[in-house]
């Protein structure tokens, strides 16, 4: 008998077959359609707001304003070329304000999605609350220097943002005043002595590289841990403070408020060596050309100096959509390779890698030499920068008790009680 329906032909296994089949056919299909959707999804445009805070200055000029739009858009076109449909929008405020722009952004849920700042910025944003922590803490500790990812780690060991680029400090000086950089801070007086300007910055971060050419980066760091002060820790802080208060009352040397007085001077003739920021270097060469020279920070007959490098990070915004916290953690991913690293840093020779595996061509450069040298030298105060680079208004406090030193006013150990004093305050 024929089934009712049914195929002459067709058994009821081989009808099960095809039932099994055409489901397979279905769910291939709808693994297709999900595919598909899942590409045009990855293919829609995605805006991104990045935020970049200035540094060094409480103006925005137009040409501060091109300089970081320049650094930035190199890195988002290379970035497009794996990822053509993620668009950024750039806004560029000077670094004293931005917190409070983004506090008030994110009250209107208008926040970033990406901030760019320096690494205390971007401690002081998340402990506001107006950051989010960054999650690839695995992949970002096997890849960048621990002592940089360091200085931004926060509560409960989470990080406030992603560690970017290094901006060193070192010593620009003309060559056709000075033919060959000193690389002891005892040679920099005797340069001095000879009839050459030299110009230090009056900033006590700028400063701090001479705490450790003339020994007391070892006291600093003990009373930045809040081991016991000894007699011997006041007395080289004391030493280090009345160095500074000599070299004030040489004829020839300079303490500039502005830093950047010290490069327009520098640029314009009046001064023959000042302290400088690898981000400095292409506007200085731009007017001295090969008269420009570049080095490490001298240091001392037994002790190196101790640069202040400013690190730079990026943090997440608060205000992210799904979409937009995927592209933001797809772009950090990617600033974090060391081959993007390596990149940017060949490309602009204004900064070095945060990322430890990139091996920097230093024979073909003696800027990129200096650049290391700078960074190996600031080793040796990550005790005392992990708590130094709390805060802006620390920095500005320890300015405020230099300043009546460096003009004559006050005693090395009548400053030297303070600073020991400001420090422990600020570490409670």
């Amino acid at each position: 008998m024929l089934a009712k329906h049914g195929n002459p032909s067709e058994s009821p296994r081989s009808g099960l077959i095809a039932l099994r089949h055409r489901r397979c056919l279905t769910v291939a299909a709808l693994g297709l359609a999900l595919s598909g959707c899942s590409q045009i999804n990855a293919s829609l445009p995605v805006n991104l707001y990045l935020a970049i805070g200035v540094p060094d200055s409480r103006t925005i000029t137009e040409e501060s304003h091109r300089f970081f739009r320049q650094r930035v858009d190199l890195v988002v076109k290379e970035f497009q070329r794996i990822r053509p449909n993620i668009n950024v929008q750039l806004a560029v405020y000077p670094e004293h304000a931005l917190v409070d722009r983004i506090q008030k952004r994110n009250s209107a849920e208008l926040g970033p999605d990406l901030i760019l700042s320096d690494a205390y910025i971007s401690r002081e944003l998340f402990n506001k609350g107006l950051t989010d922590p960054i999650p690839d803490q695995a992949l970002l500790r096997r890849n960048i220097f621990a002592n940089l990812l360091q200085r931004v780690v926060v509560k409960k060991n989470q990080l406030a943002s992603q560690p970017f680029l290094i901006y060193l400090q070192l010593a620009c000086f003309d060559r056709r005043q000075i033919p060959q950089a000193p690389t002891r801070i005892r040679e920099l007086l005797s340069i001095s002595a000879a009839g050459k300007n030299i110009g230090l910055s009056l900033d006590s971060a700028q400063l701090f590289w001479t705490a450790g050419s003339l020994g007391a980066l070892p006291a600093l760091n003990r009373v930045s841990s809040g081991q016991p002060v000894k007699a011997e820790d006041r007395e080289a802080i004391t030493n280090w403070l009345e160095w500074l208060n000599q070299a004030a009352m040489q004829q020839r040397i300079s303490f500039y408020p502005d830093a950047s007085e010290l490069t327009q001077d520098l640029k314009s003739g009046e001064i023959s060596w000042i302290t400088c920021s690898s981000s400095n270097i292409e506007d200085l060469r731009k007017t001295l050309g090969t008269r420009l020279g570049v080095s490490p920070l001298p240091s001392g007959e037994t002790h190196s100096a101790s640069p202040f490098n400013r690190l730079r990070t990026f943090s997440l915004g608060k205000n992210s959509s799904s979409r937009q916290r995927k592209a933001s953690l797809a772009f950090l991913r990617y600033l974090a390779q060391p081959q993007t690293q390596r990149d940017l840093t060949l490309r602009t020779l204004s900064f070095l890698p945060v990322n430890r595996h990139v091996k920097v061509p230093v024979a073909s450069s003696a800027v990129l030499r200096a650049m290391v040298a700078s960074r190996r030298q600031s080793e040796g105060s990550t005790t005392f920068l992990q708590h130094f680079d709390l805060s802006q208004n620390l920095r500005e406090r320890v300015t405020l008790l230099l300043t009546p030193l460096v003009y004559g006013v006050e005693s090395a150990e009548q400053a030297s009680e303070q600073l020991i004093d400001l420090l422990n305050e600020a570490r409670q």
